[in-house]
């Protein structure tokens, strides 16, 4: 679909997305080991030293122990063990500044060699808002579970995935119109206004991918290791257990952990009906591949939910929901932003 001409602007933001999909793997490993508190202190610059004398680690232990999570959960952990989580909190933080690196650079090239164009401003230009957002919120993120806390706030959690899914799909956007400025595909109208079942799936698919991120935070999972009963019911028996809508939504466990089951119902309904529609008219058959791709995910996706529900939520399989979710929502964005920008026949 979209043209195998590669340039130096298709490189820089391949290496974005790329890099993008990297972070997100990585801090979800970070906030799956509960290695994110491990560093107390937000510095730009300085952070980026790591610690490799005995006095060095032992002057961030304990600044570690100061806080609730090393006093109430972690008051056993020894030097060696603190060693490890401050590495991926370390390698967090690191990774983002590389992708700072990554974004600016390059940048700076293609102004200079004139390769970029008016139009480019507004993706390049909310990239780097983003970005810079992103940093801020994650210390955000951090510091809410510094104080009278073990763990950070979920709703600050949620922003942050959500924050770097959105740089991921503005990314993935521009790399499509990009690359089809110059194409010579033409698709059908009807084709095009198919386009607003596939804008359906992707905009279930994010809000399912950031309610995702309230379970993490309340740890939710953790509650049923049945499925699809909630340990012999058919709906969890505190569901309504807060006052309002609104604090069993964004904070009661019960609710939150079915509604995110429930949702994943709704999705597979919407794929069904694409499916369909894709299968049964004869116009719409050259998608017939991307929309199996696109089944088998979804399928992946939630066998991967159910046996981490069995299991009580082993990191591995974790971290392959997390990464597998990226996958089902690149190929959203993708083939949204291939049918809004191609040119229709006239």
């Amino acid at each position: 679909m979209i043209s195998n001409k590669i340039n130096l602007f298709s490189i820089w933001l391949i290496s974005l997305i790329f890099c993008v999909i990297a972070i997100i793997l990585i801090g979800g490993y970070t906030r799956i080991s509960d290695s994110g508190l491990s560093i107390t202190e937000w510095k730009p610059i300085t952070g980026v030293l790591f610690p490799l004398s005995q006095s060095a680690w032992e002057i961030e232990f304990n600044k570690y122990k100061l806080i609730d999570e090393f006093k109430l959960v972690n008051s056993l952990m020894t030097l060696e063990e603190f060693k490890f989580i401050y590495f991926w909190e370390w390698f967090h933080r690191f990774f983002a500044r590389f992708i700072g690196l990554v974004f600016v650079i390059p940048l700076i090239y293609l102004v200079y060699k004139k390769l970029v164009i008016k139009s480019d401003l507004l993706y390049i230009i909310t990239i780097g808002l983003l970005g810079m957002m992103q940093a801020v919120i994650g210390w955000y993120m951090v510091k809410s579970g510094l104080v009278d806390r073990v763990d950070v706030s979920q709703y600050r959690l949620s922003f942050h995935l959500i924050t770097a899914f959105l740089i991921l799909g503005v990314t993935l956007r521009f790399y499509v119109k990009k690359n089809m400025l110059n194409s010579n595909v033409f698709v059908s109208k009807e084709e095009k206004n198919e386009n607003k079942f596939f804008l359906l799936l992707l905009v279930f698919t994010f809000f399912q991918i950031f309610y995702g991120a309230y379970v993490s935070g309340t740890h939710s999972g953790l509650l049923y290791n049945t499925w699809p009963s909630y340990n012999e019911h058919i709906i969890p028996i505190n569901i309504f257990e807060k006052d309002s809508f609104l604090a069993n939504f964004f904070e009661n466990g019960d609710f939150i952990i079915f509604f995110h089951r429930t949702f994943a119902v709704v999705l597979t309904v919407v794929l069904i009906i694409i499916n369909y529609r894709i299968f049964t008219k004869e116009f719409l058959f050259k998608y017939r591949t991307i929309i199996l791709i696109l089944d088998i995910l979804f399928i992946i996706q939630m066998l991967l939910g159910i046996f981490m529900t069995f299991f009580n939520i082993p990191w591995h399989l974790a971290l392959l929901h997390q990464g597998n979710s990226i996958f089902i929502f690149m190929s959203l964005v993708y083939l949204h932003s291939y049918l809004n920008f191609v040119r229709a026949k006239l």
